[in-house]
């Protein structure tokens, strides 16, 4: 008995004519509470154990009954219409635009979208266009820009080599 007891992997050996009875599981055995009681507890902790299995395991697949259905109580045709989805929607909108308008001003080598459909008068070329002086003025202003867009490029990205003149010298 005390080996048994240390080693408990060891096979049972039992002897082929000897007979028994299970005292629990025989038709008369008296039903009580407490089975009932122990088959809801077994069911929990089994439901449980799914729980933390799929807890701890978010990358295994979910497995889903294909006869369950399901409605979605938001997007209802009669579900009550609420300010706080328009409220949202603009606020998302808002957030939309400001994330182009970063990306644009982090960005300034990228090309500016314009749509095709958009129908507007040319400022310069109209017959009430600026005189020759601000022409040159306005010249001017253009190649200070690509001046400005060049030093801004240089700025947001100083691993870039830097260029410079063959002609240049310096003392």
């Amino acid at each position: 008995l005390a080996v048994d007891y240390l080693h408990p992997e060891r096979p049972v050996v039992s002897d082929g004519f000897s007979l028994a009875r299970n005292y629990f599981t025989r038709p008369s055995a008296p039903t009580s509470e407490e089975d009932e009681e122990r088959a809801q507890i077994l069911a929990e902790a089994a439901a449980l154990k799914k729980l933390a299995v799929d807890y701890l395991h978010p990358e295994r697949p979910v497995e889903v009954d294909g006869f369950v259905s399901a409605r979605n109580y938001f997007t209802r045709p009669s579900a009550p219409s609420n300010e706080e989805d328009e409220e949202r929607a603009r606020i998302l909108a808002e957030a939309l635009a400001l994330k182009k308008l970063a990306i644009d001003y982090l960005h300034p080598e990228r090309p500016v979208e314009s749509d095709g459909f958009a129908s507007a008068r040319n400022y310069f070329t109209r017959p009430s266009a600026h005189t020759p002086e601000e022409e040159e003025e306005r010249s001017q202003v253009l190649t200070e820009a690509v001046a400005l867009k060049k030093l801004a490029i240089d700025y947001l990205y100083p691993e870039r080599p830097v260029e410079s003149d063959g002609f240049a010298s310096a003392r």
